[in-house]
């Protein structure tokens, strides 16, 4: 897809990716202070990229990850911080994906979640992280991947950052119908150079766009590397910011472009390949069954799998683990 426009059409999504400024925020009204900042990006991409679509903000990006003061700084879906964020959709008419961490949670640590807000300002995917960073994040740990129908019937799929160095994250995501993966990470130096590469495979190895929306510059523990990136389905980077905080990149997702990828390919079509093992050798279509033992032992004995990753990992009891 060529890059260099500001305009979409009714076949292609127009996605927005910012280098969000890292956060400092230490009360719970600095945080609603930080959402108008964010409306204001909103508003202001809109009207610098007219045809854009959806606008990805990154992880942390609206509370920030404050090392004493995180837990004073939650809030929920239906706080006045999300409020400002679902008006600043509606009134610039684009889809916005936005980063609560953390989010209340009833039954223990709060949630690290990302938002989906449509442009009728309704909050269509709240997805969990389910990996969350050790042995850093106190975040309680989300069950399951999500999927919901975006802007001109594109099907979006949300993961947070440290979820896609699992590899199986992003493939259940696509699975379920993801056409665009979007990330949103505060990822730090000095790991950059693996997570431009982890965002370009996973696009490869899935046949599916990515979206990955990046924090910039220094809080009070990190440096944050920016890179925020679209990549195409063939892996390769249709456009990608510096290291700037405040920079925004832009760039056009062909919806029939990845649909026809994925029913023409053979030799790069992983996902076909995946449940039709040697179909050029063996009749009807391939060989189905799982041949991963690994996965087989995980569903059929989760303590099995326990075992097994420790015996080549290591072992500690719960209040030993790191960071706690």
């Amino acid at each position: 897809m060529p890059s260099g426009t500001i305009s979409s059409s009714p076949e292609t999504v127009g996605v927005a990716v910012v280098n969000y400024p890292a956060v400092v925020v230490e009360s719970r009204e600095e945080v609603l202070e930080n959402a108008r900042s964010i409306a204001w990006y909103v508003e202001g991409i809109k009207r610098g990229y007219p045809g854009c679509d959806l606008i990805v903000f990154p992880e942390y990006s609206l509370q920030g990850f404050h090392p004493t003061k995180w837990p004073e700084l939650v809030t929920s879906v239906d706080g006045p911080e999300v409020e400002v964020l679902a008006e600043a959709c509606v009134g610039n008419g684009v889809w916005g994906v936005f980063s609560l961490t953390g989010e209340e949670n009833p039954d223990g640590n709060p949630w690290n979640s990302l938002l989906l807000i449509d442009d009728e300002g309704e909050v269509v995917m709240n997805y969990h992280k389910i990996n969350p960073w050790v042995p850093q994040e106190p975040w309680a740990p989300g069950s399951e991947t999500m999927v919901v129908e975006g802007p001109k019937g594109l099907k979006i799929g949300g993961t947070i950052c440290y979820d896609c160095n699992i590899p199986e994250i992003v493939r259940d995501t696509v699975m379920k119908g993801a056409e665009l993966v979007v990330r949103i990470q505060g990822y730090m130096h000095p790991s950059s150079e693996q997570q431009r590469n982890v965002q370009m495979v996973r696009a490869w190895e899935n046949l599916t766009y990515f979206a990955a929306a990046n924090m910039a510059g220094r809080d009070l523990v990190y440096s944050y590397f920016g890179n925020s990136m679209i990549v195409d389905f063939d892996g390769s980077i249709m456009a990608e910011c510096g290291p700037t905080p405040g920079e925004v990149q832009y760039a056009l997702l062909d919806i029939g472009a990845i649909r026809e990828a994925r029913r023409h390919w053979t030799a790069e079509n992983h996902l076909y390949n995946l449940v039709h093992r040697g179909y050029t050798a063996v009749p009807e279509g391939g060989v189905a069954p799982c041949p991963y033992e690994f996965y087989r032992t995980w569903v059929e004995d989760p303590g099995a799998a326990v075992k097994r990753s420790e015996g080549i990992t290591r072992s500690f009891a719960l209040e030993e683990a790191p960071g706690r």
